[in-house]
């Protein structure tokens, strides 16, 4: 019984005045309730549902995926957010274990950096293979010598600037860290960038997918739905209920016109520390955390272009990262390796940048005049190519919802709360990758110290 002398495991209604209408129980009582369906959510819902709990994902769009979704312009798909693929890591590891066809492409060079006007492969070929070999052994040996490392607390233009004056450098540095952190040099620290290039297999292989960046994510949700999940689109949890002891036991869903509470032993939460936070209430966590959380926030913003021509503007297969520019750090030729995601005989392009600060005010139509201004100069004919949209992902719809280096834990105050995704990722750790890697820990604690058989007990 809770407080007011309810059955902590029944599910009401909430009418338009208030009161309490007891609906069928059956089929509302969950083991886990999962919140947001992007990369980290989708993967917590699907690994939890394949280790036999009984899991509802809610997400509030009509569509799963997140910052890793795709929407349909006019027969061209449009990505939301992320824009490649990575097959390594978490990310593959997730798929291979549920037993998901990924259903991606490799392109013919998936990565390339454009010095001057050569495209010097990343990823593949005799240079690839080099370029890997190196960053491997740079990191090996800077395990056994930590003076090789830089210290923490600097950041990685203060750290470069310390290495070489070169402008060039910088400029190669700046978009970097735009490309794997949404984030400007000064925004990063040094160990940070340091570590994730210096990892093992710091270099993914990167993929696309014919039906854009949600492909791979729409493949779990129909396998997370085969095998007994149950995903709810175009639902909002707006907020939390708990017991006496101070541990959530439902969560308040708004669905169809209707409000109602959802009981569950576990929740999962892929929107983010803040609106965690918001959900569960000040009331219900200890002093001075929520405003923790609230000072902490500072999400970076990414600013892409989408456009598309009928004759090719580059010669470049998949994606490549630029040395020095004004603004554009990256860009990708989607229809040479996945031609389903433009109308026939249409080329389908993405260049990409942050704005400078990366978080915070910045001048928009400044910042977007830089993007263009580069995407004129490394993609002839770009003046008579068709801008299909200028996104801006900021505020509620970040580039990032925290700088690399400065995420938050996976746990909460509430032992059965967990957030998962950006905003509470590993060290070092950037993509979507990252995300599904926060899934993997706070799926394999749950397993632990909350095991299904348990919870129905």
């Amino acid at each position: 019984m809770d407080e007011s002398g309810t059955p902590a495991n029944a599910l009401f209604a909430l009418n338009n005045e208030g009161d309490r209408l007891a609906l069928s129980e059956a089929d509302r009582i969950y083991d886990a309730v999962v919140i947001g369906a992007g990369a980290g959510g989708m993967a917590a819902a699907a690994r939890l549902n394949h280790y036999g709990y009984r899991t509802l994902l809610v997400e509030c769009r009509d569509e799963v995926g997140g910052r890793a979704s795709t929407v349909d312009l006019e027969g061209f798909k449009i990505n939301t957010g992320a824009i490649v693929i990575e097959l390594g890591g978490d990310n593959g590891q997730a798929f291979d274990e549920l037993g998901v066809d990924m259903g991606t492409r490799v392109a013919r060079r998936p990565l390339v950096l454009k010095v001057g006007k050569r495209h010097v492969p990343l990823m593949s070929g005799p240079t690839g293979a080099v370029v890997k070999a190196t960053l491997h052994a740079v990191g090996a040996i800077a395990r056994r010598v930590p003076n090789m490392r830089p210290e923490r607390g600097v950041n990685a233009s203060d750290w470069v600037a310390g290495l070489s004056r070169s402008p060039y450098l910088q400029g190669v540095l700046r978009n970097l860290t735009t490309a794997v952190f949404a984030a400007e040099p000064t925004d990063v620290e040094a160990a940070v960038f340091f570590d994730y290039f210096t990892k093992k297999n710091a270099l993914k292989t990167y993929a696309f997918h014919p039906n854009g960046t949600v492909g791979p994510w729409q493949a779990m949700a129909k396998h997370f739905e085969k095998t007994g999940g149950t995903l709810w689109l175009k639902s909002t949890v707006e907020s939390f209920t708990f017991n006496r002891k101070g541990l959530v036991d439902g969560v308040i869903v708004r669905r169809d016109g209707q409000t109602f509470r959802v009981a569950t032993s576990l929740v999962v939460s892929n929107a983010g520390p803040l609106a965690t936070v918001s959900m569960c209430g000040d009331d219900h966590l200890p002093s001075g955390y929520p405003a923790e959380v609230r000072d902490w926030s500072n999400p970076s913003t990414l600013i892409t272009v989408n456009f598309a021509s009928r004759i090719p503007l580059t010669d470049v297969s998949g994606l490549v990262f630029f040395g020095p520019t004004r603004r554009l750090a990256y860009a990708a030729n989607f229809t040479e390796t996945c031609p389903e995601m433009a109308p026939p005989g249409w080329h389908l392009y993405l260049g990409a940048s942050t704005p400078h600060p990366a978080t915070g005010e910045f001048d928009r139509d400044a910042e977007v005049e830089l993007l263009l201004a580069d995407l004129r100069e490394h993609f002839p004919g770009f003046d008579d190519a068709r801008i299909l949209s200028v996104e801006i992902t900021s505020g509620d719809w970040p580039g990032q919802r925290a700088i690399a280096g400065r995420d938050l834990p996976q746990t909460t105050p509430v032992a059965n709360i967990w957030n998962v995704g950006d905003g509470v990722r590993e060290w070092a750790t950037g993509g979507q990758s990252a995300c599904v890697e926060s899934a993997r820990i706070v799926t394999d604690t749950i397993r632990k110290y909350y095991p299904a058989t348990v919870l129905r007990l």
